[in-house]
């Protein structure tokens, strides 16, 4: 009589709650134990407590990813022989290819095939059943072996073996997971399971009892950029042991990632303990480090925020250390600020911007405005500029200025950007007039492919001749710019679509890009055009960003243009184009469809 094949566990890693559930909905006619899992640090942990007969995993993860977790399962004895799934919405080839040079045994495409994915599980599973009824019988024909001979001993002392190195490798399994691997400081799983039980102890007593710094070494980036990233490490783990030596027993020590670090400082009385040991901490990180026999200097932005009845999680502390750190950083740096009620309000405000944000597009509460471009020499229409605006249902129309760097911190901006872009052009197909429209676009747009992909389809479905589209790219994006967005601004400028440097002259100007980018055309900020006629007025400066443009082979449009004098000067100038107040505000595109039946 055969006896039944045993259950196995299936692990399944998402950190979205609506793909775990589908994973076990279509793994449960298998029969078997699923086990969830909601980040790459849970994996690990699950691994530490269960075997599995197969583990399937998201690619993109918050924290650790799925390649990052596979390594890390490899490396370990207990689990580097699990298979691992991938399951990813990505279908670059260089994903499937990093997939299984990182040991997986398939990647899949969502959204899956639920049958041809248990097809699949089910012959891991089959596999790992007859492992273990092989195991069973084994171990079983073993202990029936030794009761009848006098190897028992041994067989005891080989056990023993293989539990001390199984406990040894458990413990370092769990070791890797709560430790930062360059500096041996903990890390963030470590730092929340801390910063949550100091929580829960503060929440029981009637003062605050610890506080949370975040801090971010200054000039880093010069340093690894210079030296080299080995030098780097060798600064980050100096200045970890530095960090640490600053503390008590009681205090924890963290690297969050890249040159960020994070203290949990417990059991304090006051604000001052606190403050006394980012002082301490600031002057041990400015003494000079010697790296590789070079003398490199550093300081830290540092972040503070004290445990207060009003928060009601643990995170909370971390997300306003970070808002003060940021704003020790605008302050000039090598600085320590302490988060406050008016930061507090601020943190909201943005909070409550980025959820309305998110559900704008959606709610078609966004809309474009059309500023008027004249040709200076007989001031008729040429172009449009389009402009974004947000009508929310609270606050009334919201400027770009008040809701853009939001976009762009949480990558909002690239479902905007698309859809401006498509808006845009739509627009101009519908006024069938031989008309230019430029369109901004930020940096990361630029940083990813699908731009160009985007804009030939939009080109497509529009039927808009691509010379009519300008891009309008401001200096700061270009000084930011990578090889990706210079391949992209290439292969739309072959399609005949033009480049324009938006606000020239008010940033770090690198002249370089305007011969190595294919730059059509240059716009004066208006900071510039409203100096015109006042006492403090630059002249030079226009001049020579009109000279410098023709002398590329450009041509020049003036923003801002408000009176009859800027005006003037500008056609002196021998300026090309002009928009502003002047001529005509932002026109809705109604409005701007009048202009040009009158023009």
């Amino acid at each position: 009589m055969h006896q039944p094949l045993p259950r196995v566990s299936i692990l399944v890693v998402d950190d979205r709650p609506e793909n775990l559930l589908a994973l076990e909905a279509s793994l449960e006619p298998l029969g078997q134990d699923i086990v969830r899992a909601d980040s790459g640090e849970a994996a690990l942990r699950a691994v530490l407590q269960t075997q599995f007969a197969v583990i399937l995993m998201d690619v993109r993860m918050p924290g650790m990813d799925g390649f990052e977790t596979s390594a890390l399962l490899k490396q370990i004895e207990r689990s580097r022989h699990i298979p691992i799934i991938f399951l990813s919405a990505y279908t670059e080839d260089a994903n499937r290819l990093q997939s299984y040079e990182s040991g997986a045994v398939d990647y899949i495409l969502k959204p899956f095939d639920p049958a041809a994915l248990r097809s699949k599980v089910s012959v891991f599973v089959a596999l790992r059943q007859n492992e273990l009824a092989l195991v069973a019988a084994h171990a079983d024909l073993e202990r029936r072996v030794a009761e009848r001979t006098a190897e028992l001993a041994a067989a005891n002392l080989a056990l023993e073996h293989e539990i001390r190195e199984r406990k040894g490798m458990e413990q370092q399994l769990i070791d890797q997971a709560h430790h930062d691997n360059l500096t041996g400081l903990a890390n963030r799983a470590l730092l929340l399971e801390h910063l949550s039980r100091a929580f829960a102890r503060s929440r029981r007593r009637a003062r605050p009892s610890f506080a949370v710094m975040l801090l971010d070494l200054d000039r880093f980036k010069v340093v690894n950029d210079s030296l080299g990233h080995l030098a780097g490490d060798r600064l980050l783990t100096d200045a970890a042991h530095r960090l640490q030596s600053c503390l008590r027993e009681v205090d924890t020590a963290a690297r969050l990632g890249g040159d960020e670090f994070a203290v949990l400082v417990d059991g304090i009385d006051d604000l001052k303990d606190v403050t006394r040991l980012a002082d301490r901490i600031q002057k041990r990180l400015t003494a000079a480090f010697d790296v590789d026999g070079k003398e490199v200097f550093t300081s830290a932005s540092i972040g503070i925020a004290m445990m207060d009845p009003r928060y009601e999680r643990p995170e909370e502390l971390l997300r306003d250390a970070d808002a003060a750190m940021y704003r020790a950083k605008d302050a000039g740096r090598a600085r320590s600020q302490v988060f406050d009620q008016e930061m507090h309000t601020s943190v909201m405000e943005q909070l409550h911007v980025e959820a309305d944000l998110s559900r704008a597009l959606d709610r078609e509460e966004l809309y474009l405005v059309y500023q008027p471009i004249f040709a200076l020499h007989d001031r008729q229409i040429v172009g449009f500029e389009a402009l974004l605006r947000w009508r929310h249902p609270e606050r009334g129309v919201v400027m770009p200025a008040d809701f853009i760097p939001t976009a762009e911190e949480t990558g909002l901006i690239r479902p905007i950007g698309r859809w401006v872009l498509g808006e845009a052009c739509r627009q101009l197909a519908a006024w069938n007039c031989r008309l230019t429209m430029n369109v901004n676009v930020s940096a990361q747009q630029l940083a990813h492919s699908e731009l160009a992909t985007d804009i030939a389809n939009i080109l497509g479905t529009t039927r808009i001749d691509p010379a009519r589209l300008k891009l309008e790219i401001t200096e700061g994006t270009m000084m930011a710019r990578v090889e990706t967005a210079d391949q992209i601004l290439s292969k739309l400028h072959a399609q005949g679509i033009g480049l324009c440097i938006d606000d020239f002259g008010t940033g770090y100007s690198c002249l370089s890009y305007l011969h190595e980018l294919p730059v059509t055309t240059l716009k004066v900020d208006r900071s510039f055009v409203q100096r015109i006629g006042v006492s403090n007025e630059r002249p030079e400066i226009v001049r020579s960003i009109v000279s410098l443009a023709h002398n590329l082979g450009m041509d020049v449009t003036a923003e801002g243009v408000e009176t009859a004098e800027q005006l003037e000067r500008l056609r002196q100038l021998e300026c090309e184009h002009v928009q502003g107040f002047y001529f005509a505000h932002p026109l809705s595109a109604q409005d701007a469809g009048a202009a040009i039946a009158r023009a």
